[in-house]
């Protein structure tokens, strides 16, 4: 199971790092704790579990600092799972994974998502990190000013 979290990066150290993820999700003894710093929002991310997975995020908190528009909002789908990452401006919001086994799901963390952020879907973008099944885009269009792939 992939585990983790960002914190900002005056509060890291290597050190400390198994017991600031421990603080926040169980770990098992066995696992290793490992971080990917993250500069665009002075953060770094420690997680449990694969280097590719974390990769990924990492990858797509990067993607969406480089955005132009205020409202940032990067969806991945795959393996059961919907990671999100929603930024305003220069400010990192989010960065979570939900269990997502079907595109509908998927739709749900992310509208309530955004609701907390009190972000208008019908002035953002959907930005996909990686492939995306044409329905979910094609449901999404219906909602949001526009659906792209980065």
């Amino acid at each position: 199971m992939f585990k983790y979290t960002l914190i900002p990066e005056g509060f890291f150290s290597p050190e400390k790092a198994a017991a600031l993820l421990g603080s926040v999700v169980i770990l098992e003894k066995s696992e290793t704790v490992e971080s990917l710093e993250l500069p665009c929002y002075k953060a770094v991310l420690l997680y449990a579990g694969s280097q590719a997975r974390a990769r990924r995020i990492a990858g797509m908190v990067e993607a969406t600092a480089a955005l132009a528009p205020y409202n940032k909002v990067t969806v991945h789908l795959g393996d059961g799972v919907v990671d999100l990452v929603v930024a305003a401006g220069d400010r990192l919001l989010l960065c979570n994974s939900y269990p997502a086994p079907d595109g509908v799901t998927a739709q749900y963390f992310l509208f309530a998502a955004l609701r907390q952020f009190q972000i208008n879907p019908e002035v953002t973008t959907v930005h996909f990190y990686g492939d995306a099944d044409e329905s979910v885009k094609g449901d999404l269009f219906r909602h949001f000013a526009s659906v792209e792939a980065l």
